[in-house]
């Protein structure tokens, strides 16, 4: 379709990726809607924001190698676009992250993530004797292997959704907090249901609803299933005279995994849990704890940073855990839905590839 027939768009959801989507579509000069009853929340707004591509991979889910080397590559360039069209960074830093391992148990499987990294040609250092030490100094000194990702880069995540907020906005794009309940296949176009503000008419429409169950309409048009996975990160302020790492700090303990996200204030961001629980949005001690607990064994002084918030998102999974960004049966639809724990990462990427499907261009 040529872009200049795609009078209106709605995008509904208005996390981390229908943000970026509504960005890239409003760049190109689409006339965009977005509808979410909270935009920017969320999983989003839970998320601490690592740009790993190959620590993000699961087992099962080496495919996926190709899609975040593309994602990261393009974040630079969406980061730098994002800042300047809403007059603030978004706090993008590229410090690389530190892979460890807090026992014999955990180093060895530390050294199978790392062959399978380096399969896929992704750049992994070692850090022998001092090397860690004197790199982040902060952390334990009891931690058994270590390896440097220098292309890993993180983002500020709030940061991040609050910027696009802003830059959507700068571009026109009007924001409805409201939830869509149903889509409408007309003749000539799409009518999106709300809850409370009535009805928005569009040409075509992106789905971008993150963890929400399937709308009233859509059900019969290809969309995968996709299920809620509680994560559970812990936001700690900053305490003078007490020093976090530089870098982020991706770690296996005694079997788990752990990860700690720096801020340039001087804050940590710890995680993750990942609980099957359905739709409980909510934050159980038990997940605070073994956070915490795995944080104190790779860096010491979290005890002494300020305890401020337990944020709980549900992230969109679908069967395979992988990504769903396509144009559905009726094709006026585009899905970009089961990001799980990629959203952040992929976001650039997905957003290319949902606008180019919106507008019948090439996602270059």
């Amino acid at each position: 379709m040529d872009s200049r027939r795609v009078e209106s768009v709605g995008v509904v959801g208005g996390g981390v990726i229908g943000l970026s989507v509504a960005f890239e579509l409003a760049s190109q000069g689409a006339d965009v809607i977005v509808i979410d009853p909270a935009p920017g929340q969320g999983a989003s707004w839970a998320a601490a924001g690592m740009l790993a591509p190959a620590a993000e991979v699961a087992p099962g889910e080496a495919g996926l190698f190709r899609d975040f080397a593309d994602a990261a590559s393009r974040w630079p360039q969406f980061a730098e676009r994002i800042s300047e069209a809403c007059g603030s960074d978004v706090g993008y830093r590229t410090t690389g992250s530190v892979l460890v391992g807090a026992t014999a148990s955990d180093a060895r499987d530390v050294v199978r993530t790392v062959e399978s990294m380096r399969a896929a040609g992704i750049v992994v250092e070692p850090l022998r004797g001092n090397e860690l030490s004197e790199r982040e100094p902060s952390l334990a000194t009891s931690l058994r292997s270590a390896w440097l990702l220098p292309g890993d880069h993180s983002v500020d995540n709030r940061r991040l959704v609050l910027g696009l907020l802003e830059a959507i906005k700068s571009l026109g794009v009007r924001i409805i907090e409201d939830r869509c309940s149903q889509v409408v296949m007309e003749p000539r176009g799409l009518r999106l249901v709300l809850e409370r503000q009535g009805d928005v008419r569009c040409d075509r429409c992106v789905l971008a609803t993150g963890a929400a169950p399937p709308l009233d309409g859509t059900q019969g048009l290809g969309l995968p299933a996709v299920r809620p996975v509680r994560g559970l990160t812990l936001r700690l302020g900053a305490e003078e005279g007490v020093a976090v790492p530089t870098s982020s700090v991706r770690a296996v303990v005694e079997g788990a995994a752990c990860y700690l996200v720096p801020r340039g204030d001087g804050s940590l961001v710890v995680g993750a849990t990942s609980e099957e629980q359905g739709y409980r949005a909510i934050a159980l001690a038990g997940g605070v704890h073994r956070l915490l607990e795995a944080g104190r064994l790779v860096f010491p002084g979290i005890d002494e940073l300020r305890f401020d918030e337990a944020s709980v998102g549900l992230r969109p999974a679908t069967s395979d855990h992988l990504p769903f960004v396509a144009t559905l049966g009726d094709d006026r639809v585009v899905a970009a839905v089961g990001h799980y724990r990629n959203g952040i990462l992929l976001a650039p990427l997905s957003a290319a590839t949902a606008t180019a499907l919106v507008l019948g261009a090439s996602c270059a």
